[in-house]
Protein backbone atom coordinates (compact mmCIF):
# COMPACT_ATOMS: atom_id res chain seq x y z
CA UNK A 1 0.00 0.00 0.00
CA UNK A 2 1.28 3.43 -0.92
CA UNK A 3 2.11 6.07 1.66
CA UNK A 4 -0.87 8.53 1.88
CA UNK A 5 1.53 11.47 2.29
CA UNK A 6 3.38 10.40 -0.86
CA UNK A 7 0.11 10.10 -2.78
CA UNK A 8 -0.92 13.57 -1.65
CA UNK A 9 2.42 15.06 -2.72
CA UNK A 10 2.13 13.34 -6.07
CA UNK A 11 -1.36 14.69 -6.71
CA UNK A 12 -0.17 18.16 -5.70
CA UNK A 13 2.78 17.99 -8.10
CA UNK A 14 0.54 17.03 -11.03
CA UNK A 15 -1.88 19.82 -10.17
CA UNK A 16 1.13 22.15 -10.23
CA UNK A 17 2.00 20.78 -13.67
CA UNK A 18 -1.53 21.53 -14.84
CA UNK A 19 -1.37 25.11 -13.56
CA UNK A 20 2.07 25.58 -15.13
CA UNK A 21 1.34 24.27 -18.60
CA UNK A 22 -2.38 24.05 -19.35
CA UNK A 23 -5.12 26.50 -20.26
CA UNK A 24 -6.64 28.55 -18.77
CA UNK A 25 -3.61 29.06 -16.45
CA UNK A 26 -0.32 28.52 -18.39
CA UNK A 27 1.81 29.96 -15.59
CA UNK A 28 5.05 28.69 -17.18
CA UNK A 29 4.38 30.69 -20.34
CA UNK A 30 3.68 33.80 -18.30
CA UNK A 31 6.84 33.42 -16.24
CA UNK A 32 9.04 32.60 -19.23
CA UNK A 33 7.69 35.55 -21.23
CA UNK A 34 9.29 37.91 -18.70
CA UNK A 35 12.70 36.64 -19.88
CA UNK A 36 12.05 35.89 -23.56
CA UNK A 37 10.50 37.98 -26.30
CA UNK A 38 8.02 35.53 -27.77
CA UNK A 39 5.32 36.44 -30.28
CA UNK A 40 3.88 32.92 -30.57
CA UNK A 41 0.37 32.13 -29.39
CA UNK A 42 0.42 31.15 -25.73
CA UNK A 43 -0.78 27.56 -25.42
CA UNK A 44 0.24 24.05 -24.38
CA UNK A 45 2.22 23.87 -27.66
CA UNK A 46 4.79 26.35 -26.32
CA UNK A 47 6.10 24.32 -23.33
CA UNK A 48 6.30 21.10 -25.36
CA UNK A 49 9.35 19.46 -26.89
CA UNK A 50 7.53 18.19 -29.99
CA UNK A 51 7.61 21.46 -31.94
CA UNK A 52 11.22 22.48 -31.17
CA UNK A 53 12.39 18.93 -31.93
CA UNK A 54 10.58 19.12 -35.25
CA UNK A 55 12.13 22.54 -35.91
CA UNK A 56 15.62 21.25 -35.12
CA UNK A 57 15.19 18.21 -37.37
CA UNK A 58 13.97 20.32 -40.30
CA UNK A 59 16.64 22.98 -39.77
CA UNK A 60 14.08 25.67 -38.94
CA UNK A 61 14.98 25.98 -35.26
CA UNK A 62 15.64 29.73 -35.63
CA UNK A 63 11.92 30.20 -36.33
CA UNK A 64 10.77 28.23 -33.29
CA UNK A 65 9.44 29.90 -30.18
CA UNK A 66 12.31 30.90 -27.84
CA UNK A 67 10.29 29.60 -24.90
CA UNK A 68 9.82 26.26 -26.68
CA UNK A 69 13.54 25.94 -27.36
CA UNK A 70 14.30 26.87 -23.75
CA UNK A 71 11.83 24.27 -22.49
CA UNK A 72 13.34 21.62 -24.76
CA UNK A 73 16.80 22.43 -23.37
CA UNK A 74 15.43 22.48 -19.81
CA UNK A 75 13.98 18.99 -20.25
CA UNK A 76 17.28 17.68 -21.62
CA UNK A 77 19.42 19.14 -18.82
CA UNK A 78 17.05 18.19 -16.02
CA UNK A 79 16.63 14.64 -17.37
CA UNK A 80 20.38 14.25 -17.76
CA UNK A 81 21.04 15.30 -14.16
CA UNK A 82 17.85 14.46 -12.23
CA UNK A 83 16.01 12.02 -14.46
CA UNK A 84 12.67 12.48 -16.28
CA UNK A 85 10.99 14.25 -13.38
CA UNK A 86 8.68 16.06 -15.78
CA UNK A 87 7.12 12.73 -16.74
CA UNK A 88 6.99 11.29 -13.24
CA UNK A 89 6.09 14.40 -11.24
CA UNK A 90 4.58 17.13 -13.46
CA UNK A 91 2.89 15.77 -16.61
CA UNK A 92 -0.91 15.82 -16.14
CA UNK A 93 -1.52 13.81 -19.32
CA UNK A 94 0.50 10.86 -18.03
CA UNK A 95 -0.99 11.19 -14.56
CA UNK A 96 -4.55 11.12 -15.90
CA UNK A 97 -4.04 7.95 -17.93
CA UNK A 98 -2.27 6.34 -14.95
CA UNK A 99 -5.24 7.22 -12.75
CA UNK A 100 -7.64 5.64 -15.22
CA UNK A 101 -5.44 2.56 -15.27
CA UNK A 102 -5.95 2.14 -11.53
CA UNK A 103 -9.73 1.85 -11.86
CA UNK A 104 -9.92 -1.67 -13.31
CA UNK A 105 -8.62 -4.98 -11.93
CA UNK A 106 -5.46 -6.20 -13.63
CA UNK A 107 -7.26 -9.17 -15.19
CA UNK A 108 -8.98 -6.75 -17.58
CA UNK A 109 -5.78 -4.98 -18.60
CA UNK A 110 -3.08 -5.50 -21.20
CA UNK A 111 0.47 -5.94 -19.90
CA UNK A 112 2.39 -4.72 -22.94
CA UNK A 113 5.90 -5.95 -21.98
CA UNK A 114 4.59 -9.53 -22.08
CA UNK A 115 3.28 -9.06 -25.62
CA UNK A 116 5.65 -6.78 -27.53
CA UNK A 117 9.33 -5.70 -27.37
CA UNK A 118 8.94 -2.38 -25.55
CA UNK A 119 12.32 -0.74 -26.11
CA UNK A 120 12.58 -1.30 -29.89
CA UNK A 121 9.02 -0.03 -30.31
CA UNK A 122 9.47 2.93 -27.99
CA UNK A 123 12.71 4.24 -29.43
CA UNK A 124 11.77 3.14 -32.93
CA UNK A 125 8.62 5.25 -32.76
CA UNK A 126 10.68 8.21 -31.57
CA UNK A 127 13.07 7.88 -34.51
CA UNK A 128 10.10 7.43 -36.84
CA UNK A 129 8.46 10.56 -35.41
CA UNK A 130 11.57 12.63 -36.13
CA UNK A 131 12.12 11.05 -39.54
CA UNK A 132 8.52 11.66 -40.62
CA UNK A 133 8.85 15.33 -39.67
CA UNK A 134 12.11 15.55 -41.64
CA UNK A 135 10.33 14.07 -44.66
CA UNK A 136 7.54 16.62 -44.27
CA UNK A 137 4.78 14.18 -43.29
CA UNK A 138 2.17 15.67 -40.96
CA UNK A 139 2.44 18.02 -38.02
CA UNK A 140 3.94 17.22 -34.61
CA UNK A 141 0.81 18.25 -32.68
CA UNK A 142 -2.09 16.55 -34.43
CA UNK A 143 -1.68 13.40 -32.30
CA UNK A 144 -0.58 15.16 -29.11
CA UNK A 145 -1.85 13.62 -25.86
CA UNK A 146 -1.08 16.89 -24.02
CA UNK A 147 -3.32 18.92 -26.30
CA UNK A 148 -6.08 16.31 -26.46
CA UNK A 149 -6.32 16.32 -22.66
CA UNK A 150 -6.25 20.12 -22.57
CA UNK A 151 -9.19 20.25 -24.98
CA UNK A 152 -11.41 18.14 -22.75
CA UNK A 153 -10.31 19.73 -19.47
CA UNK A 154 -10.77 23.24 -20.85
CA UNK A 155 -14.20 22.25 -22.18
CA UNK A 156 -15.13 21.08 -18.68
CA UNK A 157 -13.77 24.22 -16.96
CA UNK A 158 -14.78 26.96 -19.39
CA UNK A 159 -17.31 25.34 -21.72
CA UNK A 160 -15.15 26.28 -24.73
CA UNK A 161 -13.95 23.72 -27.27
CA UNK A 162 -10.39 24.65 -28.26
CA UNK A 163 -10.18 22.34 -31.26
CA UNK A 164 -12.45 19.83 -32.99
CA UNK A 165 -9.74 17.99 -34.96
CA UNK A 166 -10.72 14.32 -35.24
CA UNK A 167 -7.15 13.09 -34.70
CA UNK A 168 -7.05 14.76 -31.27
CA UNK A 169 -10.27 13.05 -30.18
CA UNK A 170 -8.84 9.76 -31.41
CA UNK A 171 -5.62 10.44 -29.50
CA UNK A 172 -7.58 11.15 -26.31
CA UNK A 173 -9.35 7.79 -26.63
CA UNK A 174 -6.15 5.95 -27.52
CA UNK A 175 -4.01 7.47 -24.75
CA UNK A 176 -6.57 7.38 -21.96
CA UNK A 177 -8.90 4.48 -22.67
CA UNK A 178 -6.96 1.88 -24.65
CA UNK A 179 -3.49 2.74 -23.28
CA UNK A 180 -4.80 4.03 -19.94
CA UNK A 181 -7.90 2.32 -18.56
CA UNK A 182 -7.15 -1.02 -20.23
CA UNK A 183 -3.37 -1.04 -19.77
CA UNK A 184 -1.54 -2.35 -16.73
CA UNK A 185 0.12 0.65 -15.08
CA UNK A 186 -2.04 3.05 -17.10
CA UNK A 187 0.88 4.55 -19.02
CA UNK A 188 0.83 2.65 -22.28
CA UNK A 189 0.99 5.84 -24.34
CA UNK A 190 3.95 7.06 -22.27
CA UNK A 191 5.58 3.68 -22.68
CA UNK A 192 5.24 3.34 -26.44
CA UNK A 193 4.14 6.51 -28.23
CA UNK A 194 5.13 9.68 -26.37
CA UNK A 195 8.11 11.35 -28.11
CA UNK A 196 8.66 13.75 -25.20
CA UNK A 197 8.87 10.88 -22.72
CA UNK A 198 11.36 9.00 -24.89
CA UNK A 199 13.38 12.19 -25.35
CA UNK A 200 13.57 12.60 -21.56
CA UNK A 201 14.45 8.94 -21.03
CA UNK A 202 17.24 9.14 -23.60
CA UNK A 203 18.94 11.92 -21.63
CA UNK A 204 18.32 10.05 -18.39
CA UNK A 205 20.15 7.10 -19.93
CA UNK A 206 23.09 9.36 -20.81
CA UNK A 207 23.08 10.56 -17.21
CA UNK A 208 24.63 7.27 -16.09
CA UNK A 209 27.93 8.66 -17.42
CA UNK A 210 27.59 11.95 -15.51
CA UNK A 211 29.17 11.90 -12.02
CA UNK A 212 26.59 12.98 -9.46
CA UNK A 213 23.53 12.38 -11.66
CA UNK A 214 20.47 10.99 -9.89
CA UNK A 215 18.42 7.86 -10.52
CA UNK A 216 16.33 5.26 -8.72
CA UNK A 217 18.61 2.67 -7.13
CA UNK A 218 18.02 -0.72 -5.51
CA UNK A 219 19.95 -1.69 -2.40
CA UNK A 220 20.50 -5.34 -3.24
CA UNK A 221 21.23 -6.32 0.34
CA UNK A 222 17.82 -5.07 1.47
CA UNK A 223 15.73 -6.38 -1.44
CA UNK A 224 13.80 -9.55 -0.57
CA UNK A 225 12.27 -10.10 -4.00
CA UNK A 226 8.66 -9.53 -2.94
CA UNK A 227 7.80 -8.15 -6.44
CA UNK A 228 5.65 -5.29 -5.07
CA UNK A 229 7.76 -2.75 -6.94
CA UNK A 230 7.56 -4.76 -10.16
CA UNK A 231 3.77 -4.94 -10.07
CA UNK A 232 3.35 -1.34 -8.90
CA UNK A 233 5.56 0.37 -11.50
CA UNK A 234 3.34 2.28 -13.97
CA UNK A 235 6.05 2.15 -16.65
CA UNK A 236 6.80 -1.57 -16.20
CA UNK A 237 10.43 -0.53 -15.71
CA UNK A 238 11.20 -3.07 -12.97
CA UNK A 239 11.94 -6.75 -13.47
CA UNK A 240 13.11 -9.43 -11.07
CA UNK A 241 16.37 -11.30 -11.64
CA UNK A 242 17.21 -14.03 -9.15
CA UNK A 243 14.73 -12.47 -6.70
CA UNK A 244 16.38 -9.06 -6.98
CA UNK A 245 14.68 -5.97 -8.40
CA UNK A 246 16.33 -4.33 -11.40
CA UNK A 247 15.24 -0.90 -12.65
CA UNK A 248 15.57 -0.12 -16.35
CA UNK A 249 16.45 3.57 -16.55
CA UNK A 250 15.45 3.60 -20.22
CA UNK A 251 11.84 3.34 -18.98
CA UNK A 252 11.93 4.74 -15.43
CA UNK A 253 10.24 8.14 -14.97
CA UNK A 254 11.34 8.74 -11.33
CA UNK A 255 7.74 8.70 -10.07
CA UNK A 256 8.94 7.10 -6.82
CA UNK A 257 6.11 4.57 -6.51
CA UNK A 258 8.59 1.73 -6.13
CA UNK A 259 10.47 3.43 -3.29
CA UNK A 260 7.34 4.39 -1.37
CA UNK A 261 5.73 0.99 -1.89
CA UNK A 262 8.76 -1.08 -0.84
CA UNK A 263 8.21 -2.73 2.57
CA UNK A 264 11.98 -2.98 3.14
CA UNK A 265 12.89 0.53 1.90
CA UNK A 266 15.28 -1.13 -0.52
CA UNK A 267 14.75 1.45 -3.29
CA UNK A 268 15.81 5.08 -3.15
CA UNK A 269 16.38 8.09 -5.37
CA UNK A 270 19.98 9.20 -5.03
CA UNK A 271 23.15 10.30 -6.78
CA UNK A 272 25.19 7.67 -8.61
CA UNK A 273 28.12 8.73 -6.41
CA UNK A 274 26.30 7.18 -3.45
CA UNK A 275 26.62 3.68 -4.86
CA UNK A 276 29.85 3.08 -3.03
CA UNK A 277 28.15 3.84 0.28
CA UNK A 278 25.42 1.22 0.00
Amino acid sequence: MQNPAYNLRRVASYLLGFVLFYEPFMLFNQLASTFFVDTSFSSIHVPCARIPLASIVTGDWQYASPISLFFCLLLAVSSLWLGPLFCGRLCPAGAFSEFLGSLLPDKYKIDWPTLVPILPLRYGFFVGFLFSIWLGFGLPCIYCNYYSLEIFVNLFITGQLLNSLASLFATFFLANIFFGLFTKGGRGYCLLLCPVGTYNSFFHLLGRFIPGAFNMQVRKAACVGCTKCEHGCPMRAITMHERQATIDRRLCIICGKCAHGCPKQAICYQSNLAKEKE
